[in-house]
Protein backbone atom coordinates (compact mmCIF):
# COMPACT_ATOMS: atom_id res chain seq x y z
CA UNK A 1 0.00 0.00 0.00
CA UNK A 2 1.82 3.15 1.14
CA UNK A 3 4.83 4.39 -0.56
CA UNK A 4 7.21 4.69 1.88
CA UNK A 5 4.84 4.21 4.35
CA UNK A 6 4.42 0.95 2.24
CA UNK A 7 7.55 -0.88 1.99
CA UNK A 8 6.96 -4.04 0.10
CA UNK A 9 9.73 -6.48 0.63
CA UNK A 10 11.50 -7.35 -2.29
CA UNK A 11 15.12 -8.00 -0.94
CA UNK A 12 16.75 -11.38 -2.08
CA UNK A 13 18.00 -12.72 1.63
CA UNK A 14 18.03 -16.43 0.26
CA UNK A 15 20.84 -17.62 -1.05
CA UNK A 16 19.20 -19.82 -3.65
CA UNK A 17 18.89 -18.60 -7.50
CA UNK A 18 16.73 -18.82 -10.43
CA UNK A 19 17.72 -21.60 -13.06
CA UNK A 20 19.22 -20.96 -15.91
CA UNK A 21 15.55 -21.14 -18.02
CA UNK A 22 13.91 -18.74 -15.78
CA UNK A 23 17.07 -16.08 -15.43
CA UNK A 24 17.45 -15.74 -19.19
CA UNK A 25 13.56 -15.43 -19.49
CA UNK A 26 14.19 -12.78 -16.97
CA UNK A 27 16.33 -10.98 -18.96
CA UNK A 28 14.72 -11.19 -21.90
CA UNK A 29 11.96 -9.20 -20.47
CA UNK A 30 13.99 -6.50 -18.32
CA UNK A 31 13.50 -3.62 -19.45
CA UNK A 32 9.64 -4.38 -20.39
CA UNK A 33 8.51 -3.44 -16.83
CA UNK A 34 10.10 -0.15 -17.27
CA UNK A 35 8.53 0.40 -20.76
CA UNK A 36 5.27 -0.39 -18.44
CA UNK A 37 6.01 2.22 -16.22
CA UNK A 38 6.94 5.28 -18.56
CA UNK A 39 3.29 4.21 -20.00
CA UNK A 40 1.59 4.38 -17.18
CA UNK A 41 3.21 8.12 -16.04
CA UNK A 42 1.80 8.83 -19.08
CA UNK A 43 -1.70 8.00 -18.35
CA UNK A 44 -1.12 9.39 -15.10
CA UNK A 45 -0.55 12.89 -16.90
CA UNK A 46 -3.19 12.38 -20.01
CA UNK A 47 -5.79 11.58 -16.57
CA UNK A 48 -4.41 15.08 -15.08
CA UNK A 49 -5.43 17.14 -18.28
CA UNK A 50 -8.46 14.93 -18.17
CA UNK A 51 -9.37 16.16 -14.99
CA UNK A 52 -8.49 20.00 -15.56
CA UNK A 53 -10.32 19.62 -18.96
CA UNK A 54 -13.43 18.27 -17.46
CA UNK A 55 -13.73 21.06 -15.00
CA UNK A 56 -15.49 24.21 -16.11
CA UNK A 57 -13.20 26.55 -16.98
CA UNK A 58 -14.81 29.58 -15.04
CA UNK A 59 -15.42 28.18 -12.29
CA UNK A 60 -11.88 26.64 -12.20
CA UNK A 61 -9.98 29.67 -12.29
CA UNK A 62 -12.43 31.21 -9.84
CA UNK A 63 -11.57 28.69 -7.48
CA UNK A 64 -8.16 28.84 -8.25
CA UNK A 65 -8.44 32.67 -7.03
CA UNK A 66 -9.89 31.69 -4.07
CA UNK A 67 -6.86 30.22 -2.25
CA UNK A 68 -5.52 32.11 0.31
CA UNK A 69 -1.40 32.13 -0.19
CA UNK A 70 -0.86 32.41 3.78
CA UNK A 71 -2.88 29.23 4.34
CA UNK A 72 -0.42 26.87 1.78
CA UNK A 73 1.22 26.93 5.13
CA UNK A 74 -1.03 24.74 6.40
CA UNK A 75 -0.62 21.38 4.42
CA UNK A 76 3.30 22.64 3.94
CA UNK A 77 3.65 22.41 7.90
CA UNK A 78 1.75 19.80 8.32
CA UNK A 79 3.94 17.78 5.29
CA UNK A 80 7.24 18.77 7.33
CA UNK A 81 5.45 17.32 10.29
CA UNK A 82 4.38 13.87 8.60
CA UNK A 83 8.13 13.64 8.02
CA UNK A 84 9.37 14.03 11.40
CA UNK A 85 6.80 11.32 12.70
CA UNK A 86 8.01 8.95 10.30
CA UNK A 87 11.54 9.64 10.69
CA UNK A 88 10.86 9.31 14.19
CA UNK A 89 9.07 6.02 13.63
CA UNK A 90 12.08 4.46 11.86
CA UNK A 91 14.43 5.72 14.37
CA UNK A 92 12.31 3.88 16.57
CA UNK A 93 12.30 0.82 15.39
CA UNK A 94 16.11 0.75 13.96
CA UNK A 95 16.43 1.51 17.92
CA UNK A 96 14.76 -1.40 18.56
CA UNK A 97 16.79 -3.75 16.87
CA UNK A 98 19.88 -2.16 18.66
CA UNK A 99 20.33 0.36 15.07
CA UNK A 100 21.83 3.99 16.46
CA UNK A 101 20.41 6.19 14.06
CA UNK A 102 20.85 9.94 15.04
CA UNK A 103 17.17 11.48 14.01
CA UNK A 104 18.96 13.54 11.41
CA UNK A 105 20.42 10.60 9.57
CA UNK A 106 17.19 9.07 9.75
CA UNK A 107 15.10 12.08 8.32
CA UNK A 108 17.12 12.26 5.14
CA UNK A 109 17.05 8.68 4.36
CA UNK A 110 13.22 8.35 5.09
CA UNK A 111 13.03 12.04 2.73
CA UNK A 112 15.31 10.39 -0.03
CA UNK A 113 13.95 7.23 -0.01
CA UNK A 114 10.11 8.74 -0.09
CA UNK A 115 11.00 10.90 -2.75
CA UNK A 116 12.56 8.25 -5.30
CA UNK A 117 8.82 6.37 -4.72
CA UNK A 118 7.45 9.71 -7.08
CA UNK A 119 10.36 9.36 -9.56
CA UNK A 120 11.13 5.98 -10.25
CA UNK A 121 9.40 2.76 -8.94
CA UNK A 122 6.16 1.44 -7.72
CA UNK A 123 4.68 0.02 -4.94
CA UNK A 124 7.00 1.53 -2.36
CA UNK A 125 10.31 -1.16 -4.08
CA UNK A 126 12.53 1.99 -5.04
CA UNK A 127 12.44 3.66 -1.27
CA UNK A 128 12.62 0.07 -0.07
CA UNK A 129 15.81 -0.23 -1.86
CA UNK A 130 17.09 3.43 -1.37
CA UNK A 131 16.27 2.80 2.47
CA UNK A 132 18.02 -0.57 2.41
CA UNK A 133 21.09 1.06 0.63
CA UNK A 134 21.30 3.67 3.08
CA UNK A 135 21.20 1.26 6.11
CA UNK A 136 23.53 -1.26 4.72
CA UNK A 137 26.06 1.03 3.81
CA UNK A 138 25.88 2.04 7.84
CA UNK A 139 26.71 -1.39 8.59
CA UNK A 140 23.48 -2.53 9.32
CA UNK A 141 23.05 -6.24 7.93
CA UNK A 142 20.87 -6.92 4.96
CA UNK A 143 18.48 -8.88 7.05
CA UNK A 144 17.61 -6.34 10.01
CA UNK A 145 17.41 -3.36 7.41
CA UNK A 146 14.64 -5.55 6.17
CA UNK A 147 13.04 -6.59 9.26
CA UNK A 148 13.01 -2.73 10.15
CA UNK A 149 11.40 -1.61 6.83
CA UNK A 150 8.72 -4.55 6.88
CA UNK A 151 7.94 -3.93 10.96
CA UNK A 152 7.52 0.08 9.70
CA UNK A 153 5.38 -0.74 6.68
CA UNK A 154 3.19 -3.56 8.43
CA UNK A 155 2.30 -1.44 11.43
CA UNK A 156 1.94 1.27 8.66
CA UNK A 157 -0.82 -0.32 6.53
CA UNK A 158 -2.83 -1.49 8.94
CA UNK A 159 -3.17 1.59 10.14
CA UNK A 160 -4.18 2.68 6.94
CA UNK A 161 -6.78 -0.15 6.82
CA UNK A 162 -8.25 1.39 10.04
CA UNK A 163 -9.12 4.72 8.02
CA UNK A 164 -10.56 2.68 5.32
CA UNK A 165 -13.13 0.58 7.53
CA UNK A 166 -14.22 4.19 9.14
CA UNK A 167 -14.46 5.61 5.40
CA UNK A 168 -16.45 2.84 3.70
CA UNK A 169 -18.19 2.74 7.02
CA UNK A 170 -19.13 5.97 6.76
CA UNK A 171 -20.23 5.78 3.02
CA UNK A 172 -22.20 2.72 3.79
CA UNK A 173 -24.42 4.87 6.21
CA UNK A 174 -24.41 7.92 3.82
CA UNK A 175 -27.98 8.68 2.79
CA UNK A 176 -26.41 10.83 0.10
CA UNK A 177 -25.37 7.58 -2.34
CA UNK A 178 -27.46 5.69 -3.80
CA UNK A 179 -28.61 1.56 -3.22
CA UNK A 180 -25.98 0.41 -5.58
CA UNK A 181 -23.01 2.67 -3.87
CA UNK A 182 -23.84 1.89 -0.41
CA UNK A 183 -24.17 -1.82 -1.57
CA UNK A 184 -20.48 -1.40 -3.38
CA UNK A 185 -19.48 0.33 -0.42
CA UNK A 186 -21.13 -2.48 2.36
CA UNK A 187 -18.47 -5.03 0.08
CA UNK A 188 -15.40 -2.98 0.38
CA UNK A 189 -16.20 -2.43 3.95
CA UNK A 190 -16.35 -6.34 4.45
CA UNK A 191 -13.68 -6.35 2.37
CA UNK A 192 -11.31 -4.23 4.75
CA UNK A 193 -12.66 -6.26 7.72
CA UNK A 194 -11.24 -9.30 5.97
CA UNK A 195 -8.03 -7.95 5.35
CA UNK A 196 -7.41 -6.44 8.93
CA UNK A 197 -8.70 -9.66 10.33
CA UNK A 198 -5.89 -11.50 8.19
CA UNK A 199 -3.45 -8.63 9.33
CA UNK A 200 -4.32 -9.73 13.06
CA UNK A 201 -4.68 -13.73 12.00
CA UNK A 202 -0.63 -13.16 11.27
CA UNK A 203 0.43 -11.06 13.97
CA UNK A 204 -1.39 -13.06 16.51
CA UNK A 205 -1.51 -16.87 15.19
CA UNK A 206 2.03 -17.44 15.23
CA UNK A 207 1.50 -21.19 14.61
CA UNK A 208 -0.74 -20.62 11.89
CA UNK A 209 1.43 -17.74 10.16
CA UNK A 210 3.99 -19.46 8.62
CA UNK A 211 1.34 -21.66 6.99
CA UNK A 212 -0.92 -18.66 5.93
CA UNK A 213 2.05 -16.91 4.26
CA UNK A 214 2.54 -20.23 2.61
CA UNK A 215 -0.63 -19.91 0.89
CA UNK A 216 -0.77 -16.41 0.04
CA UNK A 217 2.49 -16.47 -1.92
CA UNK A 218 0.89 -19.66 -3.83
CA UNK A 219 -2.05 -17.92 -4.65
CA UNK A 220 -0.12 -14.84 -5.86
CA UNK A 221 2.08 -16.70 -7.91
CA UNK A 222 -0.42 -18.65 -9.50
CA UNK A 223 -2.76 -15.67 -10.18
CA UNK A 224 0.42 -13.84 -11.74
CA UNK A 225 1.12 -16.59 -13.78
CA UNK A 226 -2.51 -17.02 -15.20
CA UNK A 227 -2.50 -13.14 -15.51
CA UNK A 228 0.47 -11.76 -15.67
CA UNK A 229 2.79 -14.57 -16.99
CA UNK A 230 5.35 -12.35 -18.48
CA UNK A 231 6.27 -9.88 -15.48
CA UNK A 232 5.69 -12.42 -12.82
CA UNK A 233 8.57 -12.25 -10.45
CA UNK A 234 10.32 -15.60 -10.24
CA UNK A 235 9.43 -18.18 -7.72
CA UNK A 236 12.41 -17.22 -5.67
CA UNK A 237 11.66 -13.76 -4.85
CA UNK A 238 8.22 -15.24 -4.14
CA UNK A 239 9.71 -17.27 -1.44
CA UNK A 240 12.05 -14.45 -0.13
CA UNK A 241 9.73 -12.26 0.46
CA UNK A 242 7.66 -14.90 1.90
CA UNK A 243 10.66 -15.24 4.82
CA UNK A 244 11.12 -11.86 5.27
CA UNK A 245 7.49 -10.85 5.72
CA UNK A 246 7.61 -13.85 7.93
CA UNK A 247 10.90 -12.94 9.82
CA UNK A 248 9.22 -9.02 10.19
CA UNK A 249 6.38 -10.31 11.75
CA UNK A 250 8.35 -12.00 14.33
CA UNK A 251 10.84 -8.88 14.28
CA UNK A 252 7.80 -6.71 15.75
CA UNK A 253 6.32 -9.07 18.35
CA UNK A 254 9.94 -9.91 20.07
CA UNK A 255 9.84 -6.63 20.55
CA UNK A 256 6.01 -5.89 21.20
CA UNK A 257 6.76 -3.09 24.08
CA UNK A 258 9.46 -1.47 22.17
CA UNK A 259 6.91 -0.92 18.98
CA UNK A 260 4.75 1.04 21.12
CA UNK A 261 6.46 4.57 20.64
CA UNK A 262 6.63 3.97 16.98
CA UNK A 263 3.33 2.88 16.30
CA UNK A 264 2.51 6.09 18.14
CA UNK A 265 4.57 7.85 15.68
CA UNK A 266 3.31 6.03 13.09
CA UNK A 267 0.03 7.18 13.31
CA UNK A 268 0.79 10.81 14.46
CA UNK A 269 2.12 10.44 10.43
CA UNK A 270 -1.26 9.55 9.47
CA UNK A 271 -3.31 11.94 11.21
CA UNK A 272 -0.96 14.78 9.71
CA UNK A 273 -1.21 13.52 6.43
CA UNK A 274 -5.11 13.92 6.47
CA UNK A 275 -4.44 17.27 8.24
CA UNK A 276 -2.42 17.92 4.74
CA UNK A 277 -5.66 17.24 2.68
CA UNK A 278 -7.82 19.20 5.37
CA UNK A 279 -4.95 22.18 4.90
CA UNK A 280 -5.68 21.94 1.07
CA UNK A 281 -9.31 22.56 1.75
CA UNK A 282 -9.02 25.20 3.84
CA UNK A 283 -6.64 27.01 1.76
CA UNK A 284 -10.28 27.17 -0.50
CA UNK A 285 -11.81 28.32 2.07
CA UNK A 286 -14.32 24.92 2.00
CA UNK A 287 -15.40 22.90 5.16
CA UNK A 288 -14.93 18.88 4.33
CA UNK A 289 -16.98 16.81 6.90
CA UNK A 290 -14.96 14.54 8.53
CA UNK A 291 -16.18 11.09 7.47
CA UNK A 292 -15.94 12.44 3.72
CA UNK A 293 -12.12 13.74 4.17
CA UNK A 294 -11.45 10.42 5.39
CA UNK A 295 -13.00 8.18 2.59
CA UNK A 296 -11.18 10.44 -0.06
CA UNK A 297 -7.97 10.28 1.78
CA UNK A 298 -7.92 6.59 2.34
CA UNK A 299 -8.85 6.00 -1.24
CA UNK A 300 -6.67 7.95 -3.17
CA UNK A 301 -3.70 6.99 -1.11
CA UNK A 302 -4.77 3.56 -0.96
CA UNK A 303 -5.01 3.14 -4.88
CA UNK A 304 -1.60 5.70 -5.44
CA UNK A 305 0.12 2.67 -3.20
CA UNK A 306 -0.83 -0.18 -5.43
CA UNK A 307 -0.82 1.64 -8.49
CA UNK A 308 2.45 1.02 -10.90
CA UNK A 309 2.66 4.56 -11.76
CA UNK A 310 5.06 6.65 -9.97
CA UNK A 311 3.23 8.08 -7.22
CA UNK A 312 0.20 7.16 -8.23
CA UNK A 313 0.13 9.75 -10.78
CA UNK A 314 -3.07 10.93 -11.66
CA UNK A 315 -5.01 7.59 -9.92
CA UNK A 316 -5.12 9.54 -6.65
CA UNK A 317 -6.24 13.21 -8.06
CA UNK A 318 -9.17 11.30 -10.34
CA UNK A 319 -9.99 8.87 -7.23
CA UNK A 320 -9.69 11.48 -4.42
CA UNK A 321 -11.97 13.82 -6.90
CA UNK A 322 -14.17 11.46 -7.55
CA UNK A 323 -15.34 10.56 -4.01
CA UNK A 324 -15.17 13.93 -3.31
CA UNK A 325 -17.66 15.05 -5.97
CA UNK A 326 -20.04 12.18 -5.01
CA UNK A 327 -20.09 13.24 -1.76
CA UNK A 328 -21.20 16.74 -2.42
CA UNK A 329 -17.98 18.39 -3.04
CA UNK A 330 -18.20 20.61 -5.94
CA UNK A 331 -15.79 19.17 -8.47
CA UNK A 332 -13.81 22.19 -9.48
CA UNK A 333 -12.94 22.55 -5.29
CA UNK A 334 -11.85 18.80 -5.03
CA UNK A 335 -9.77 18.88 -8.21
CA UNK A 336 -7.91 21.99 -7.12
CA UNK A 337 -7.84 20.54 -3.06
CA UNK A 338 -6.45 17.21 -4.49
CA UNK A 339 -3.30 19.15 -6.55
CA UNK A 340 -2.85 21.18 -3.75
CA UNK A 341 -2.24 17.91 -1.89
CA UNK A 342 -0.11 16.43 -4.27
CA UNK A 343 1.94 19.32 -4.53
CA UNK A 344 2.35 19.34 -0.70
CA UNK A 345 2.89 15.92 0.11
CA UNK A 346 4.63 15.37 -3.54
CA UNK A 347 6.36 17.52 -5.06
CA UNK A 348 7.71 19.66 -2.17
CA UNK A 349 9.60 16.60 -0.70
CA UNK A 350 11.14 16.11 -3.96
CA UNK A 351 12.46 19.29 -4.95
CA UNK A 352 13.72 19.76 -1.07
CA UNK A 353 15.49 16.43 -1.72
CA UNK A 354 17.19 17.42 -5.15
CA UNK A 355 18.34 20.66 -4.03
CA UNK A 356 19.33 20.01 -0.09
CA UNK A 357 20.05 16.58 -0.40
CA UNK A 358 21.20 16.39 -3.79
CA UNK A 359 24.64 14.12 -3.19
CA UNK A 360 22.02 11.60 -0.92
CA UNK A 361 19.06 11.98 -3.52
CA UNK A 362 22.37 11.09 -6.86
CA UNK A 363 23.53 8.00 -4.62
CA UNK A 364 20.31 6.54 -3.92
CA UNK A 365 19.27 6.82 -7.56
CA UNK A 366 21.43 4.82 -8.20
CA UNK A 367 20.49 2.07 -6.40
CA UNK A 368 17.11 1.84 -6.90
CA UNK A 369 17.34 -1.77 -7.74
CA UNK A 370 17.39 -4.18 -4.85
CA UNK A 371 20.46 -6.26 -5.34
CA UNK A 372 20.67 -9.78 -5.70
CA UNK A 373 21.92 -11.96 -2.72
CA UNK A 374 21.78 -9.14 -0.31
Amino acid sequence: MAAGRSDIAKSDDIGTRSGPAEGSSQAATANAPKRWVYLAAAAGVAVLICLLVAADTRELLNTLAQIHPVRLLLPLGATIASYIAMARSYQGIASAADVPFTFWEMFKITFVANSMNYVVATGGLSGFAVRLYFFTRKGVSAGTATSISLAQGFITNVSLLFFLVIGFGYLMTSERLSFSAQLASGVLLALCFAVTALALALLFARDRRRRIIFVLAQLTDRTLSWALPRYKPARTRIWRFQRNLNRGIDFLLDRKYQMLEPTAWILIDWVLTLFILDGAFICLDYHVPFGVLIIGFAVGLSLSFVSIIPGGLGLMEGSMAAVFTTLGVPFETAVVATLIFRIAFHAVPLVTSLFFFHGLFVEGRAHTEIPEGE
